[in-house]
C-alpha cells in the first residue's frame, strides 16, 4: 500500500527541495540572508576602494620632513640672513645641498617688512621645471607650479607638466597669475 500524504513524498521530491535551498557557495548563501548580511559583505569592498583611492592620491615621492626639519629650519635662517635686496641667492656652503631634497640651484627669499609673510624657496631646478622645497609663513605656494603640503610651513614644489597642463599625482595646481 503506497499512500502519499502531506508528511510523505517520493525521495526525489525531498532531495530536489534540499538542493534548491542549499547553496554550495557560502557568499551567495550569506547574500540571501538579508540587508545586514549584504552590508557585511559590501563593507570590506567599500573600505578597500577608499584605501586604494587614498593611496593613489598620495604623491609618488615627497621630501622626508621629520628627519630633516631641524636642518631645513637652520637653512631658512641662513637664507633670511643672506637675502639679497634684488634677485635670488646663489647657494653656497650649507645652502648648496639640503638633506632629503638634494642640490640647490637657487634660493629665493621674500619677506614682508612686518615679517608676517615669509617665503623661502630652495629650488633644485628653475624655469619651466621649477621644483624644490618651500618654507611658507603666511604666503601661498608659488603661482604656475604644483605643490603638496608636507607639514607645518613646509611645501614641496614640482613642475607643471606643460604637455597636459596638469600636476603629478598628489600635487595640486597653484594656477597662474
Amino acid at each position: 500500500m503506497d499512500t502519499v500524504g502531506p508528511m510523505s513524498g517520493s525521495h526525489s521530491e525531498v532531495g530536489a527541495a534540499h538542493v534548491a535551498t542549499n547553496d554550495s557557495n557560502p557568499m551567495v548563501s550569506l547574500w540571501r540572508r538579508g540587508p545586514v548580511a549584504r552590508a557585511a559583505l559590501l563593507l570590506p569592498v567599500v573600505v578597500l576602494v577608499i584605501v586604494v583611492g587614498v593611496l593613489y592620491e598620495k604623491p609618488a615621492h615627497t621630501y622626508p620632513v621629520g628627519v630633516n626639519q631641524t636642518a631645513w629650519a637652520a637653512d631658512v635662517k641662513i637664507a633670511l640672513a643672506e637675502r639679497s635686496p634684488v634677485g635670488p641667492i646663489m647657494p653656497t656652503g650649507p645652502l648648496r645641498d639640503l638633506p632629503g631634497v638634494g642640490e640647490i640651484a637657487t634660493v629665493i627669499v621674500d619677506r614682508s617688512s612686518s615679517g608676517n609673510k615669509v617665503t623661502v624657496l630652495f629650488l633644485t631646478s628653475v624655469g619651466v621645471n621649477e621644483a624644490g622645497l618651500a618654507y611658507l609663513k603666511g604666503s601661498p605656494p608659488p603661482q604656475d607650479s604644483c605643490s603638496v603640503h608636507l607639514s607645518g610651513p613646509w611645501w614641496q614644489i614640482a613642475p607643471l607638466n606643460t604637455t597636459t597642463m596638469g600636476c603629478a599625482r598628489g600635487f595640486h595646481d597653484n594656477g597662474g597669475g
